[in-house]
C-alpha cells in the first residue's frame, strides 16, 4: 500500500474513533503519545519502519483535526442551546414547504455568533419565497444540533449543521444580487422544476431522485419507497459511484476522449456533485475519478487504495463528523467490497461458464459480482443501521442496472432538451419513462416475494448471517469444484433460511399467543399474534425519525408473519394512525376497522382511505359495539361517541387471548373510561394499555380499580406533554400495578400460555 494511503487511513480511523469511541479530553495527550511514537520511529532511519511512522503521525493528525474542530466549531454552537437571539444568515438552500410550516437552511453570518450551519423554521409562511443568496434576519429560539428528539442523534453535525432555530419575530427577508455560491443549488432547483413539468406524475418522483438524489417527494410515496427498500435498489436513487460512472460515461460520448475531454468532465463532474448537494458518497466517487482522470495526463498510474483514501480523509478533514453518516459509512464499505472483492468474484462466476457464454453473459456476471463484493462489506452496517437486509438485490441489480444507466442519461437529456424547447423535452421524457416504469415494476415484483428483506430482530437471525459468511469462507479455502464452491453455500444457506423461519414462526405459535406493545417513539402500536392470525392496534407516532407503520411491518415480518388480518384504529390522531400508509405497502392488510363519526382533526383520513384502495383493504366504520372472533382471538370493540373531540370519540376494545384479556382505551378521557365501566362488565382483566401515553386525564383511580389488572404498558417516547406524568405514575402504583414503559423497556412482548402472561422487554 502506498505511504500517502497508509497515512490517510490512520488519520482517518482516528476520526471515527473519536466520533465512537474516545473522550474529547484525551485526544490531545493521545495526540502528543503518538507525535512521539511517530518522530521516534523516524530517528531510526530504517526503511521497513517508515510505514508505523506514518501510522502514528497520521493518527495524532486526526486527534488533533478532531479536537480543534470540537473547541473551535461545535462547543461555541451548542453553549447557544435553549437561548432566544438575534440572528442573521445566508440561505444556502431552497426551502423545505411543509403542510403548516417551512424550514431552511442558513449560515449565519452576524456578529457575536458562530459562522455555522443551521435550520431555521418558521409557522408563518415568510419562508416560502426564500432563494439560495438571500439574507434573513430575525429573533430564534436556539438549539443544538446533536439532539434530534431528546436524544443525542449526530445526523446534522455529519451534514455540518450545529444548530436549530424557530423564528420567534417577524422574519426580515432580503433579497441578494448575483452569488456564485448559490448557483449548485439554483441549478438543481432548475433542473428539479424541469424534471416536474416534464416527467410524467407516476415517474416524476423517481427520476429526481435518481438524477439528483432528491428523495423529497419519493419519501412521500410510501408504495414506492416500501417497493425499493425491500428489492435492495434504495442506492439507485443516493448519488454515488455509480452514478458518477455514468455522468463519465454521458460525457466522453458527448465530448470525445482525450486531454481537453478529460480535464472538461473533471469540472463538470465536481458541478454535478455540488448540485446535488455535496453528498459523502458523490464526493468519494468524484475524489477517485479525478484520479482516474488525471493519472494518464500526469503520466502516473491510478492507486485506487490511495484515492479512496484520499476521497475519505478530505471528507473527514472538512467535517470530522461526517464520519457518523450512514451514507458516507456504507459508500466507503460499498467501494473497499468492490476493490477487494469484484474481480475475483468476476473470475469465479466466468469460471463457471464455457467461454461462448462468459461473452454473452458479461454483463450479468459483472453485475452479480459486483453486488455480492458490496454485500460483504456493507451487510454488517446493514445490520447495525436498518437492522435489515435485502436478500434479493443481487437480483434486483441484475434486472435493473443496465437500465439504470440509459434512464440516468435519458433524464438529463431529457431536461436539457425541456430547456431548449419544452415539447421536445416532454417527448424525450415520455420515452424514458417507459425505462423508469420497468425499473419500478422490478422494484415492486422484487420487493412483493415473502422473504425478499431480512428483518433482523432477534439473535437467530444474526447468526444465520454469521453462518452464511462462514459458509462462504470454507468454500473458497476448500478444494472443491467451482459449482459445488457456489452451489453448497447457497443451498445450506437457504436450509438455514428456511429453518430460523420455522423456528421464529413456530416460537410465536406456541403457547397461546403473543402480544407486543412495540417501542414506537411518542405513539402507539400493538400487534396481537395467536396461530396464523395477527391483529396491530394503531399505527402512528410523532416526535420520531422513525415511521411506526416501517417498524410495525419490520417487527411482523420477521416473526414470519405474512399479513395481518385485522387493523384496529382506536382514532385518527396522527400519533395512533400516520404510519398506516407504511404497514399496508410493507406487509398486507385484509381488513381495517376505525371509528365512525370521526373528527379527523389531523387530516389523516384521506390518506389512509387511500392506501387502503390501493392495497385492496376492506375498509369498515364502527359505530355500534361488535365482537369479532380469529380463531384465539376475541375482540370486543365497544362504540364511540358521537360527541366531543377526537380523544372523546376513542374506539375502545377489551382484546382476549384464552383468558388473558387486555384492555385499550386509546386517548379516551376519564369521562369516556367512567362511561365504558358504567356501561359494560369489564373485570379480571391482566393488562391494561394505559391510556394516551401516561397522561393525567386518563388512567382514573375508578378504571383501575374497577378492572382488577395487575399489569400496565405506557406506550411513550420523547415528548413536550410531560408524558407519563407523574401523577399517573403514582396512581398505577398506588393500585398495585406494575408498569412497564417503552421509552425506558423497548418493545414489550407477552407470551400468552395456558393461564398466564410472560412479560419480556427488548
Amino acid at each position: 500500500m502506498r505511504k500517502l494511503a497508509i497515512f490517510l487511513f490512520s488519520f482517518s480511523a482516528v476520526i471515527f474513533a473519536a466520533n465512537y469511541l474516545l473522550p474529547l479530553a484525551s485526544l490531545l495527550w493521545l495526540a502528543a503519545a503518538l507525535s512521539l511514537l511517530g518522530l521516534l520511529v523516524l530517528l531510526r532511519k530504517q526503511e521497513w519502519l517508515l510505514a508505523f511512522a506514518l501510522l502514528f503521525l497520521g493518527g495524532a493528525f486526526g486527534c488533533l483535526r478532531y479536537y480543534i474542530q470540537a473547541q473551535t466549531t461545535l462547543e461555541p454552537a451548542l453553549k447557544l442551546d435553549g437561548q432566544s437571539l438575534e440572528i442573521e444568515g445566508r440561505v444556502t438552500d431552497y426551502p423545505q414547504i411543509y403542510d403548516d410550516s417551512a424550514r431552511v437552511e442558513l449560515v449565519l453570518t452576524g456578529d457575536g455568533l458562530p459562522h455555522v450551519r443551521m435550520l431555521l423554521y418558521d409557522y408563518s409562511g415568510a419562508l416560502a419565497d426564500a432563494v439560495p443568496g438571500d439574507q434573513i434576519r430575525c429573533t430564534a429560539k436556539l438549539r443544538r444540533g446533536d439532539q434530534r428528539y431528546g436524544e443525542y442523534d449526530p445526523v446534522y453535525l455529519s451534514r455540518d449543521i450545529y444548530l436549530t432555530g424557530r423564528a420567534q419575530s417577524e422574519i426580515v427577508l432580503s433579497h441578494g444580487g448575483f452569488d456564485l455560491r448559490a448557483m449548485p443549488a439554483r441549478l438543481n432547483h432548475a433542473i428539479a422544476a424541469m424534471g416536474d413539468s416534464i416527467f410524467p406524475a407516476d415517474t416524476a418522483a423517481f427520476m429526481k431522485s435518481l438524477m439528483l438524489g432528491d428523495k423529497s417527494d419519493l419519501y412521500q410515496d410510501d408504495a414506492l419507497l416500501v417497493a425499493m427498500t425491500r428489492a435492495g435498489l434504495m442506492h439507485i436513487v443516493a448519488v454515488s459511484g455509480m452514478h458518477i460512472a455514468f455522468f463519465i460515461g454521458m460525457l466522453q460520448q458527448l465530448l470525445g476522449k482525450g486531454r481537453k475531454s478529460s480535464l472538461a468532465s473533471l469540472v463538470l463532474v465536481w458541478l454535478f456533485v455540488l448540485t446535488t448537494g455535496s453528498p459523502p458518497s458523490a464526493v468519494r466517487a468524484a475524489v477517485m475519478q479525478s484520479f482516474l482522470l488525471l493519472a494518464p495526463l500526469v503520466r502516473r498510474e491510478n492507486d485506487p487504495a490511495t484515492s479512496l483514501a484520499v476521497a475519505l480523509s478530505l471528507i473527514l478533514l472538512i467535517n470530522p463528523y461526517a464520519a457518523t453518516s450512514v451514507g458516507l459509512q456504507l459508500s466507503f464499505a460499498a467501494m473497499s467490497g468492490i476493490l477487494c472483492l469484484a474481480q475475483p468474484l468476476r473470475e469465479f462466476f466466468a469460471g463457471l461458464f464455457s467461454k461462448p457464454w462468459r461473452k454473452r453473459l458479461r454483463i450479468p456476471i459483472t453485475t452479480a459480482a459486483s453486488s455480492l463484493a458490496v454485500l460483504a462489506f456493507s451487510v454488517p452496517l446493514l445490520l447495525v443501521h436498518f437492522r435489515s437486509v435485502s436478500i434479493l438485490s443481487p437480483l434486483s441489480n441484475i434486472l435493473c442496472l443496465w437500465a439504470v444507466s440509459f434512464c440516468f442519461s435519458g433524464g438529463f437529456l431529457s431536461c436539457a432538451l425541456g430547456f431548449l424547447y419544452a415539447p421536445l423535452g416532454k417527448a424525450a421524457a415520455w420515452i424514458c419513462s417507459w425505462l423508469a416504469r420497468y425499473l419500478l415494476l422490478v422494484a415492486k415484483g422484487v420487493s412483493a416475494i415473502p422473504f425478499a428483506t431480512l428483518y433482523v430482530r432477534d439473535l437467530f437471525s444474526v447468526l444465520w448471517i454469521v453462518l452464511v459468511y462462514v459458509l462462504i469462507l470454507l468454500a473458497c479455502f476448500s478444494r472443491m469444484r467451482p459449482w459445488k464452491k457456489f452451489l453448497l453455500p447457497l443451498l445450506l444457506s437457504g436450509l438455514c433460511l428456511a429453518l430460523l423461519l420455522t423456528v421464529t414462526r413456530s416460537r410465536y405459535n406456541s403457547g397461546l399467543g403473543t402480544i407486543c406493545v412495540l417501542d414506537v417513539g411518542q405513539g402507539q402500536s400493538i400487534a396481537v399474534m395467536s396461530g396464523d392470525k395477527t391483529v396491530v392496534i394503531d399505527c402512528g407516532n410523532t416526535y420520531s425519525s422513525r415511521n411506526a407503520g416501517e417498524e410495525a411491518g419490520a417487527y411482523l415480518r420477521a416473526r414470519g408473519r405474512s399479513q395481518v388480518d385485522l387493523l384496529l384504529l382506536t382514532h385518527l390522531h396522527a400519533d395512533h394512525c400516520n404510519g398506516v400508509p407504511r404497514l399496508m405497502e410493507t406487509i398486507p392488510v385484509k381488513q381495517l376497522i376505525l371509528p365512525a363519526n370521526t373528527n379527523d382533526e389531523d387530516d389523516q383520513l384521506q390518506e389512509i382511505c387511500d392506501a387502503a384502495e390501493r392495497n385492496g383493504t376492506e375498509l369498515i366504520f364502527l359505530s355500534e359495539d361488535s365482537f369479532i372472533r380469529l380463531d384465539g382471538i376475541g375482540i370486543q370493540l365497544f362504540a364511540p361517541s358521537d360527541k366531543g373531540d377526537e380523544n372523546e370519540r376513542c374506539m375502545m376494545m377489551l382484546v382476549s387471548i384464552g383468558t388473558y384479556d387486555m384492555l385499550v382505551t386509546g386517548d379516551a378521557p376519564k369521562p369516556a373510561e367512567k362511561d365504558l365501566i358504567q356501561n359494560h362488565l369489564i373485570c379480571d382483566v391482566e393488562l391494561l394499555i394505559a391510556g394516551h401515553h401516561g397522561s393525567r386525564y386518563a388512567c382514573s383511580g375508578e378504571l383501575l380499580g374497577s378492572i382488577g389488572a395487575d399489569t400496565a404498558i405506557i406506550s411513550v417516547g420523547y415528548n413536550t406533554y410531560g408524558h407519563p406524568t407523574y401523577e399517573t405514575l403514582e396512581r398505577l402504583d398506588a393500585y398495585g400495578y406494575t408498569i412497564y414503559r417503552t421509552d425506558l423497556n423497548g418493545s414489550v412482548e407477552i407470551h400468552v400460555g395456558d393461564s398466564y402472561g410472560e412479560e419480556n422487554g427488548g
